[in-house]
């Protein structure tokens, strides 16, 4: 018996395994209500499409549509300085006057912190950390500027001073030239430039940057210094000083950090903006706006408004949503994508992602590089079509996704008006066609029918006892259109003449905006003033026509037998 049970379970364990292999992963739009909560104290950094935050003594990473977090137990006051590259976040610490250096991994399972001893970086004594747009680390303390990592010793030293020339220096940043390397300091609100290797005898006075401005914080995008002071971000040229790059978004408690996105070739820029928010501005020149990590949860659309299917002629990157523009997917050339709604300056869309068996949805920025397949009205199927299987799933939308929904389950004997076979590009369609029916509530429903499920309607067996009626119109002579559909925008089967015979498909009904009825053996639609309900069922008709002739045979034989009767007594007289 015991073995019985064993075997029992192995084999249902199995099919469980065998059941939920097969079943496809279907994932929604990710992370598109990523949300950031900053205060004045927060730190942010980033490299390639990454980016990191802090809030009190947790520390964030945005990475592939996820927000990661860890939130440090160690003995410190705060988070004073930050920098990162493609798999760590360096974070210096404050507790009293002593300096803590913590160094954490991040990957898309998460963050976590791990040991880090560099004897040859003076860790305790560090007062910045610094990355350029390619993850280069870079340390200062009050008499050096290091480059390093978080594996190995220290990479070199730019810069060397032996006079605590960097004690007051809150905010660093590092630009290598084809034949120079230049180092912008931030001391009490002043920048400075150095352009030549520091030594024992150098002061820093001679490399200040004249102007009025109180900077907050500095970064280098695309070998341009960057800074921002409580009103505006700017940007520095030799020759004309600071101009202004950006006059909103930025406060007292802002702070700015620069990368450069590899995947998608561009220079961006983060900015804790003065509502505690994170903008993203792609930098060529000008600062032009391209979203926003803040407290606003953005939901997708669940309503489709606008489906279309489009076809890729270049690669075109799916995001994860107008607001949050991290990457869902990049899309192939001669790609299909299904358009299901439009948002502002982007299309909502829905993809298959046959390799990873899951469909994806995202937005495409609408000056992507997609072309519309148009839909073909006139179909393989014709005007109509009849479900192939005796509970055929008619859907919300033509998605291949076991959450769409259906709308009803279609029997063998429906007829289903067909409106278009939603995109196709030459031989290629999309799959799917979208009909039009009557659900059981005598409601009409457009949906949408695989197009494996269904074939060409052939005809419909009228009942018995149809109604005949006549069509009218309001003028003499005037052609009554006859619908496929109970609505003056769907097909229109024929037009025929006024006093035309129809038949009803059910009980006439005055009150009706529309008839239905059956034309060349399949259901159609009139308007109900168009309808004349005059004349006879088939059966009174067939009585009208048997009866005169039944009463003159009745007759006929009562009058034989009569005669035959009396013929019968008078010779028996």
């Amino acid at each position: 018996m015991k073995r019985f049970l064993w075997i029992s379970a192995l084999i249902l364990c199995c099919v469980c395994i065998a059941v939920f292999a097969q079943t496809p992963m279907t994932v929604k739009a990710e992370n598109i209500d990523v949300t950031v909560t900053l205060n004045g104290d927060s730190l942010v950094s980033a490299y390639g499409e990454d980016f990191a935050y802090t809030n009190g003594k947790t520390v964030y990473v945005a990475k592939n549509n996820k927000v990661l977090s860890y939130h440090d137990t160690a003995d410190f006051d705060r988070f004073i300085s930050m920098a990162m590259n493609s798999t760590h976040i360096v974070l210096l610490a404050k507790k009293g006057t002593e300096t803590l250096t913590f160094v954490y991994s991040y990957s898309n399972s998460g963050i976590s912190k791990v040991p880090y001893i560099n004897e040859n970086l003076r860790l305790s004594k560090l007062t910045a950390l610094y990355n350029d747009e390619n993850g280069n680390l870079y340390a200062l303390d009050q008499n050096f500027v290091r480059k390093f990592n978080t594996t190995d010793s220290i990479v070199d030293t730019p810069y060397t001073s032996l006079n605590g020339l960097f004690t007051n220096v809150t905010e660093f940043a590092v630009v290598k030239t084809t034949d120079n390397v230049i180092l912008y300091l931030l001391i009490d609100g002043n920048i400075y430039e150095v352009k030549n290797q520091l030594d024992d005898e150098t002061s820093l006075d001679e490399y200040r940057i004249t102007s009025d401005k109180n900077f907050k914080d500095l970064t280098i995008s695309n070998g341009k210094l960057i800074c921002i002071d409580e009103t505006c971000a700017y940007v520095y040229n030799s020759g004309s000083g600071f101009d202004v790059l950006l006059e909103n978004g930025v406060g007292n408690h802002s702070v700015i950090c620069a990368t450069y996105d590899s995947i998608n070739t561009r220079h961006c820029v983060y900015i804790k903006s003065d509502i505690f928010a994170i903008n993203v501005y792609e930098y060529d020149g000008e600062l032009n706006y391209y979203s926003s990590f803040d407290k606003t949860q953005f939901t997708h659309p669940t309503e489709y408004d606008s489906i279309a299917l489009y076809k890729t002629t270049a690669e075109v990157t799916l995001y994860s949503s107008p607001r949050h523009l991290q990457k869902l997917a990049l899309l192939s050339p001669d790609e299909y994508v299904l358009i299901l709604s439009e948002s502002g300056n982007f299309y909502y869309a829905y993809t298959y992602d046959a390799t990873l068996s899951k469909a994806v949805y995202g937005y495409i920025k609408k000056q992507a590089s997609i072309s519309l397949c148009p839909a073909q009205t006139d179909t393989a199927l014709g005007l109509y079509a009849q479900p192939l299987h005796p509970n055929t799933p008619i859907y919300e939308y033509p998605i291949d996704d076991r959450d769409t929904k259906v709308l009803r389950y279609a029997s063998i004997r429906d007829q289903l008006v067909v409106i278009d076979n939603v995109g196709q590009d030459g031989a290629f369609s999309w799959g799917w066609y979208k009909v039009g029916c009557i659900d059981t509530d005598g409601n009409l429903v457009y949906g949408y029918v695989k197009q494996l499920a269904v074939s060409p309607y052939t005809s419909l067996s009228a009942p018995d006892l149809s109604k005949t009626a006549k069509l009218g119109a309001k003028k003499l002579g005037e052609y009554v259109k006859i619908y496929a559909l109970p609505q003056e925008d769907s097909q229109v089967v024929a037009e025929v003449a006024e006093g035309s015979q129809i038949y009803l498909k059910n009980k006439f009904d005055k009150n009706s905006e529309w008839t239905q009825i059956i034309y060349e053996e399949k259901i159609a639609y009139v308007k109900t003033v168009n309808v004349s309900p005059s004349g006879l069922t088939s059966w009174q008709l067939a009585l009208a026509i048997t009866l005169p002739a039944v009463a003159v045979a009745i007759t006929a034989t009562v009058v034989i037998l009569v005669v035959v009767k009396k013929r019968k007594a008078a010779l028996k007289n």
